[in-house]
């Protein structure tokens, strides 16, 4: 039985920069069907050096980030000093639609392959799309970027973690991730135009990183400028004006609880036997409720500490409050709903353990995308792709 057809088969994609933000980028192509081919230089893309590492395999395939990025796509190992390599670049460029860089339109001028001027004698309807973290423009273009630096900027950071201490940090990438999945939705819509006959000629697009972020807290922005000061930091489980908001730990893992509108309250506080708290005048609203939330935090933790995490969720569910068990990494694949939605597809690396992670965040029914897939090695591609060009093959 042929396999389904795949929403964007037939669209080819080149990333050259291999940074997180073009790599998930090119991942939702990859796994929706397009042709991506990760143009590595002899070291590999800078996504090989990232954590956390796949037991059992050696550098360069060593990165479980990377070979998450990079399921279903090809792989050719170029050094762009040589002019041999150039005209091979150029050659795949020729006949893609999109290119997926770092560096902006203006930044790429010193560099044969990646000249406006050249790139559109290459491919005169090519879509060049750069992923960076501040943009080719403004205040912060010059800044070195990280994920910490964007979510503080963006204002993420600020408000949490606890009261006397400094913001708590969240790890991994998540910032560079969400620049990449802009970048896909802005690319795509480009690429199916010329695509459908709306031809501009060279387009190039730009994503800063630092403005895709800012949809988490654009709110939070135009309160405080209305308001003219900066809300404070409350603690953890603290997310004004919602409160109780927050997990708290049950003797069989952790519940999610949100308890917002007066009908909720009334009825968490019947599930867990709270009835001097149900008659409080001073709790009937959220925001009174956090005035006093230390004294509640230490109700609620009392109450449901020597509970069923997940007989609490059922129970509250069949009275409308929103609660929710919250899986440890060791319960997480064997969560019923994630199950049944294919949440997490196996990742195949060329080297180490098979491993699970997150499918694309959106589903398509009719032409489903690949749930992750196998991770070419670094330059396996070389002989296929680049045969026209034998001396850059390995």
């Amino acid at each position: 039985m042929s396999e389904a057809p795949k929403p964007l088969d037939g669209i080819s994609i080149i990333d050259v920069s291999g940074t997180v933000g073009t790599a998930y980028c090119a991942k939702l192509f990859a796994d929706h069907g397009a042709t991506v081919i990760n143009v590595e230089p002899p070291g590999g893309h800078p996504t090989r050096q990232l954590a956390p590492f796949i037991a059992n395999a050696s550098h360069p395939e060593a990165s479980a980030m990377h070979a998450w990025l990079s399921t279903n796509k090809s792989s050719v190992v170029l050094d762009l000093q040589q002019l041999e390599a150039q005209r091979a670049l150029q050659d795949q460029i020729s006949s893609a639609q999109l290119l997926l860089m770092e560096t902006g339109e203006k930044a790429c001028t010193g560099h044969p392959c990646f000249d406006p001027d050249q790139l559109r004698q290459t491919n005169k309807d090519l879509v060049v799309m750069s992923i960076n973290w501040f943009g080719s423009d403004g205040p912060y273009r010059d800044y070195v970027g990280s994920d910490a630096t964007v979510q503080s900027l963006a204002g993420m950071i600020r408000g949490i973690g606890p009261v006397e201490g400094p913001p708590l940090l969240p790890t991994g990438y998540q910032a560079q991730i969400v620049g990449g999945l802009t970048a896909f939705v802005g690319a795509m819509t480009q690429v199916l135009a010329q695509e459908l006959g709306n031809k501009a000629g060279l387009t190039w697009l730009e994503t800063s990183i630092l403005e895709s972020n800012l949809c988490f807290t654009e709110v939070g922005a135009v309160a405080t400028h209305k308001l003219d000061r900066l809300p404070p930091r409350m603690g953890v489980n603290r997310f004004p004006p919602t409160y109780p908001l927050g997990i708290f730990p049950c003797r069989d893992g952790w519940l999610g609880v949100t308890a917002l509108t007066p009908s909720q309250w009334q009825a968490f506080c019947a599930l867990l036997g709270m009835d001097e708290e149900v008659r409080n005048p001073d709790y009937a609203t959220a925001q009174g409720r956090l005035q006093d939330s230390r004294r509640i935090d230490r109700i609620i933790a009392d109450k449901v500490r020597d509970r069923s995490a997940e007989e609490l969720f059922h129970r509250g569910q069949a009275m409308r409050v929103p609660l929710a068990p919250v899986p440890t990494m060791e319960q997480l694949f064997d969560v019923d709903q994630y199950v049944e939605r294919g949440a997490f597809g196996q990742v195949v690396p060329p080297q180490g353990q098979a491993f699970q992670a997150p499918t694309t965040p959106f589903r398509l029914f009719t032409t489903p995308s690949h749930p992750n897939g196998r991770v070419s090695a670094l330059g396996a591609d070389n002989k296929t792709l680049l045969s026209t060009h034998p001396e850059v093959s390995p």
